[in-house]
């Protein structure tokens, strides 16, 4: 959709001021159209456009939670749901500085994932587009496809155990709606390295340590049980079991492989060694 049909959509909507007439490019995901609306030389709104059932979903998960500080506000949702616009965080993205991971994930489950929402029985686990009755068989259908990325960089008796071990997950009836690409990439830093945003959920259904996973598999540094156990031990007492935690993040780190391998394959080395690390805790 044109931008300049959307501006003046918000303009009639008194969704933007009239001054704000000038834009700013910003970088979106694979399939996202973003731009930032000035308020004279300083961010104050963007507007996303991408698929709308992409747009639906992150309308929902940002209306969901509007309490949640480190998340953008949500301003507007087209109705077609061809766009939407949200508050501009302002910071550094693509800047993690490699610190003290443990302190960063100990912020995200405190001030984020501790206020996740559990959802009705009539929600399926996964995506939207492609949902599933069970959580474990939304971690099998992304194991079996990580397992197409990552083929031989892995022995075959570990591929075998992954899927073992993840068909072996208990059915918690654990349900609530999770950012869904919850990795250092969408976290927003101020200039000291202090977290001041996250941006650009991909909403899933799910359990809420999957997306504190997410965040500690998203860097290569740091991949060591004790950096996760401390945030672990804010999202309940049964996650902090030194199996249940490690086979949990063994799948987790599988998922990451398969992404680095796409992605960033300069980080592979350190990732195949803390999947050596974790695999030895689980086994």
């Amino acid at each position: 959709m044109d931008i300049q049909l959307i501006l003046n959509e918000l303009y009639d909507a008194g969704v933007l001021e009239s001054h704000m007439q000038n834009l700013k490019p910003l970088t979106g995901g694979t399939s996202s159209e973003v731009v930032a609306v000035m308020d004279g030389t300083n961010p104050r709104y963007v507007i996303k456009q991408n698929d709308p059932a992409m747009i639906e979903a992150e309308a929902a998960f940002l209306h969901t939670y509007l309490q949640i500080e480190k998340l953008s506000h949500l301003v507007h949702v087209d109705s077609l749901h061809r766009y939407l616009v949200y508050t501009f965080k302002p910071g550094l993205t693509g800047q993690y500085r490699k610190t003290n991971k443990a302190d960063l994930l100990l912020s995200l489950a405190t001030e984020v994932i501790a206020h996740y929402k559990p959802l009705g029985a009539e929600r399926h686990y996964g995506y939207p587009d492609h949902p599933f009755m069970k959580w474990r068989d939304f971690l099998l259908h992304r194991t079996k496809e990580s397992g197409k990325i990552i083929q031989d960089i892995l022995p075959q008796e570990d591929h075998r155990f992954v899927h073992t071990l993840v068909a072996g997950f208990p059915q918690r009836n654990i349900k609530y709606l999770l950012h869904g690409d919850f990795g250092v990439h969408n976290f927003v830093f101020a200039e000291n390295g202090t977290l001041t945003g996250i941006i650009d959920p991909d909403p899933v259904v799910g359990e809420p340590l999957y997306d504190l996973i997410y965040a500690f598999c998203s860097s290569p540094d740091s991949l060591t049980f004790d950096t996760i156990l401390p945030a672990a031990e804010r999202l309940g007492p049964e996650l902090t079991r030194e199996y249940e935690l490690s086979r949990e993040v063994l799948q987790g780190l599988y998922f990451r492989i398969a992404t680095c391998i796409r992605h960033h394959p300069e980080d592979l080395d350190q990732y195949t060694e803390a999947w050596t690390y974790w695999l030895n805790r689980v086994r």
